[in-house]
């Protein structure tokens, strides 16, 4: 590791830090090569920091919805907390939840329906 790339990685882990008071595993796990955490971490700003055409707010809502379709519990618990510091009420955080939710049953739903019809075609 260069010192550039010392610095700026340190610089990026610090405002994990500040932002959400630790530091989460991917970025610890990553910083030791800064040829992939340093872009990662530039789109990571990008949607979480920096987006947009949406507020920050927003954002940590659609983090929550998809950490909640993929059943992602670490992912909640760094977006979940963050919405909150933002000011995201609690009722719009469940509701993010139970939406993301709702989109994985339906994804089950649908590859299941599908095959059940095809089964069913197969038959005839």
């Amino acid at each position: 590791m260069t010192g550039g790339e010392e610095e700026r990685v340190r610089r990026v882990l610090e405002r994990a830090k500040e932002e959400y008071g630790f530091v989460p595993l991917v970025s610890e796990i990553m910083s030791d090569r800064p040829d992939l955490f340093l872009p990662y971490s530039e789109i990571s700003s990008g949607l979480f920091f920096k987006p947009r055409h949406m507020d920050r707010k927003t954002a940590e809502l659609a983090a929550i919805t998809a950490g909640a379709a993929l059943g992602s519990e670490n992912c909640l618990g760094v977006h979940i907390p963050q919405a909150f510091k933002l000011g995201v009420s609690e009722e719009a955080v469940l509701e993010a939840m139970i939406l993301g939710a709702f989109m994985s049953m339906n994804r089950s739903n649908s590859i299941a329906f599908r095959c059940l019809k095809a089964a069913k075609e197969g038959m005839k």
